[in-house]
């Protein structure tokens, strides 16, 4: 299938003519494109050809549109969901080519929310870092505009390359923005008055920080925050971070690291990174990071046999005022298999001072990525994978997580449950992962990390999803 369409990341023709957005919907495509020169004049046009993969040329399962020269973008129906597409983008002018865009591949699919950004598993035209929408974060601006960032993850993937999409009409469209390189886990927040990225410049590459002066259209060169490997190496220990959020507390931001490689008997060692919040973020000196933690089998009510581990921890507030290590519990295999978190306190007033375990607690949905915040009235809020089949590593249903105290959660809706709706795709197939979230008027927003229609699996998605939840307060009581 490769062979036959052979995308590539450079045109052969001309002017750099570029797809820059792929949404497939239910039996629909919308696309839109860019390019570096003004090839196409009032005497040109673009031409868009799809047609399924299996057919062999023009016919039945081909079409062709026309497009003005100043169009930037194109919707075509009535397709059949659940059949692979290519679509091939050309501009011409006095009826000949002077660009081809990279062809793209997609299938068409109902998808719950607004698709942010799409990739089908055997479009290779982001394969220098992978082919599956990962790591999304979401981040509303002072003007009032939506951001999103993603990267694009693949098991052999070069892992490095991250994309920024926005909307200027509180995400009911999106369109693409800028791409961040090397990056990987990108976490993208406001500070002090301009956009940055937090995120690994590969899978265990340099931790480092970017910085935009223009709301995200162009990004500096990056301050490298803590040394990793210059290139993917997942046989050698190196920074581990995903997109979970920073805190300013008690003059400082902080945010959660850790150390390791999952190839590794001892994996990741859980610490914490914190800059002083008048201090410059793109001096690296002004960076400190605390002595790694390694986690312990003897902590008490530690889980019991199998090969746990801990990941991905949320820097939070506890309700007398410390700092914690909220961290992801790996205890597939374990005993028990489900349900628990594992807290580290920090010391906010030395911020160079070795974690100390706190507990282990009962928190449902802890086998995948999630992010704590607290609402107006203190409350703990998150979005989890609960699970609800024998099948451990779900993540089909996605639900709203409270706790008054932090260390009692209670989950109150489910958010999207395509466990339990009949969905033709089974648990190994979807996934709503991996969100990010604020809120705002009462409104919770969020972004995930969702595998439906045609994704190579659960874990290794296609699409990038905005949702909205309106008055979530209502499910509380």
């Amino acid at each position: 299938m490769a062979d036959k369409i052979n995308p590539t990341l450079e045109p052969k023709i001309f002017g750099k003519l570029w797809i820059n957005r792929i949404i497939p919907g239910d039996g629909t495509i919308h696309i839109e494109w860019t390019h570096n020169r003004e090839f196409v004049r009032e005497d040109g046009e673009f031409v868009i050809e799809i047609y399924e993969m299996a057919a062999s040329g023009p016919g039945n399962g081909s079409w062709i549109y026309r497009a003005p020269h100043d169009a930037r973008s194109f919707n075509a129906g009535d397709l059949c969901n659940g059949i692979d597409y290519v679509i091939s983008l050309s501009g011409f002018r006095n009826n000949a080519k002077v660009a081809q865009a990279p062809v793209r591949l997609f299938r068409p699919c109902p998808a719950p929310g607004i698709t942010v950004a799409y990739c089908h598993p055997e479009d290779y035209t982001f394969n220098s870092s992978g082919r599956s929408t990962c790591s999304p974060s979401i981040l509303r601006l002072p003007t009032g505009r939506l951001l999103v960032s993603h990267d694009y993850f693949w098991g052999r993937g070069g892992q490095n390359l991250s994309h920024m999409y926005y909307s200027d009409d509180d995400g009911k469209t999106w369109h693409f923005l800028s791409e961040i390189k090397p990056c990987f886990w990108p976490k993208t927040f406001w500070y002090q008055e301009k956009v940055h990225v937090l995120g690994c410049a590969t899978e265990y590459g340099n931790l480092q920080l970017f910085r935009s002066d223009d709301m995200g259209k162009t990004w500096s060169k990056p301050a490298v925050l803590l040394e990793g490997h210059e290139e993917k190496r997942p046989d050698l220990p190196g920074p581990h971070r995903n997109p979970t959020p920073l805190t300013a507390y008690n003059g400082r931001l902080w945010a959660a690291v850790e150390f390791g490689t999952w190839n590794i008997l001892t994996k990741l060692d859980a610490g914490v990174i914190s800059i002083p919040l008048d201090a410059d973020p793109m001096n690296e000196s002004n960076w400190t990071v605390t002595p790694f933690a390694r986690y312990s089998p003897d902590y008490p009510g530690a889980v019991k046999g199998g090969d746990p581990a801990h990941l991905e921890g949320n820097i939070v507030v506890s309700p007398d005022g410390n700092l914690v290590n909220f961290m992801r519990y790996q205890t597939n295999g374990a005993d028990p298999d489900y349900g628990r978190a594992l807290l580290y306190r920090v010391d906010k007033n030395n911020p160079t001072a070795p974690l100390e375990f706190d507990r282990v607690i009962d928190f449902p949905g802890n086998l995948a990525k999630f992010n704590i915040i607290r609402d107006p009235e203190g409350r703990y809020i998150t979005l989890v994978n609960r699970v609800n089949i024998p099948w451990r590593s779900q993540r089909n249903i996605l639900s709203l997580s409270v706790s008054e105290d932090m260390y009692n959660w209670r989950i109150v809706k489910d958010l999207l449950n395509y466990q339990e709706n009949g969905w033709s795709e089974g648990y190994k197939l979807v996934g709503f992962q991996y969100p990010d979230l604020f809120i705002e008027n009462g409104d919770i927003y969020f972004v995930s990390r969702t595998a439906i229609g045609g994704a190579h699996n659960f874990h290794d998605a296609n699409r990038i999803t905005f949702h909205k939840l309106e008055n979530y307060k209502q499910y509380l009581t």
